[in-house]
């Protein structure tokens, strides 16, 4: 599942996924046929509507109907790496793969170099610790679901000790 958000309302989130020739789109199916690497042909309000797209990074520009319109691509990796900065050890990626299941739910304590979750990438799976010992606040990925190069994979925070 990925979060979009056109770019003149920023406050309004889209939840969007594709399976084959369907999107999903908050939850309601779209069939979506490609014509070229850039056009594609679907129907909105029951006309047949051809959408031209171009992405540029997290950025992907719509031309639908004679109208113009920006989308952007809410990354949750980039909004953990920024939190987990300031906040606490990260478990990142090593390279881009899937999470295969987590060993450890958020809230749970842990120790430096406890498994918290398995990943796949080019068929080999291999098993992420925890940096630092603490509480594991988040979980950005769900089981299934694929990452990038340096994605947060995983936030543990220090638990304070009480003196």
């Amino acid at each position: 599942m990925t979060t979009y958000t056109f770019q003149s309302d920023a406050r309004q989130r889209y939840q969007t996924s594709k399976r084959g020739q369907t999107v999903h789109v908050d939850g309601q199916s779209h069939s979506v046929r490609t014509l070229d690497a850039n056009s594609f042909m679907t129907q909105v309000n029951g006309c047949l509507t051809r959408i031209r797209g171009v992405a540029d990074g997290d950025n992907i520009h719509l031309h639908i109907n004679g109208r113009a319109c920006a989308v952007l691509r809410i990354d949750p990796t980039r909004a953990s790496a920024a939190s987990a900065s300031e906040s606490g050890g990260s478990s990142a990626a090593p390279m881009p793969g899937v999470v295969i299941n987590w060993l450890v739910q958020p809230g749970c304590s842990v120790k430096a170099g406890d498994a918290l979750l398995v990943i796949e990438s080019m068929k080999l799976q291999m098993t992420i610790e925890a940096p630092q010992s603490g509480k594991l606040v988040d979980l950005p990925f769900a089981a299934g679901q694929t990452f990038q190069r340096g994605a947060v994979l995983a936030r543990v925070v220090a638990e304070e000790v009480a003196a």
